[in-house]
């Protein structure tokens, strides 16, 4: 009895353990996301989304729920299928301890200036950019336009069921009190944090 309560303890300590990024066997797993999220997860694509220091549970959340379905995706879904659960929170581990290096675009500097102001008033308090080292939420700084403007459309439109009630929230007292063209601005801000 005793060792097996030794064995569980082991067990549970080397699953926690920092992924190793020279192990083989993670970057057979990380790998596969290259291609499309850019490397160590940061995109350079422009309907992907930067992965690199993106919270481990949100990063499961994501796969699980494009795994099952329930969030809308194009391949992703195929992919995910692919994964186990413990390789899904291996790469999570692994992703959520890249540093995200901003994609620079070129974006409209009156409009950033707006979606900054926006920003502050509405999203800041999850999606913080300055002064903060744990992110409560995705880190937004220099992702893509083309991907932003399509999630934040699926949020609106309720395309996507997965969206969190604080987020769900979040954009109704957004779009009460703001523009289409609003939202325009935020993506332009976020844009504007990757440099010109």
């Amino acid at each position: 009895m005793l060792y097996k309560k030794y064995l569980i303890l082991i067990t549970g300590l080397l699953l926690n353990l920092p992924v190793n990024a020279s192990d083989p066997q993670i970057h057979m797993l990380v790998d596969t996301c290259i291609a499309c999220h850019g490397t160590d997860g940061s995109s350079v694509g422009s309907a992907t989304p930067n992965i690199a220091n993106m919270r481990e549970k949100l990063f499961i959340k994501a796969m699980q729920d494009m795994k099952s379905g329930e969030r809308p995706s194009t391949v992703m879904k195929v992919i995910a299928t692919g994964y186990t659960d413990n390789e899904i929170k291996i790469m999570a581990q692994f992703f959520s301890q890249q540093q995200a290096i901003p994609h620079r675009q070129n974006f409209d500097v009156e409009k950033a200036k707006k979606g900054r102001e926006l920003h502050n008033l509405y999203c800041n308090g999850c999606h913080k950019i300055e002064g903060r080292t744990q992110l409560l939420s995705n880190n937004l700084a220099g992702q893509q336009m083309l991907y932003l403007r399509h999630r934040l459309t699926e949020f609106i439109n309720d395309a996507d069921p997965t969206i969190s009630p604080l987020m769900k929230n979040a954009l109704k007292h957004f779009i009460d009190n703001n523009s289409q063209e609003s939202l325009d601005d935020l993506v332009h801000y976020y844009a504007s944090l990757g440099g010109k």
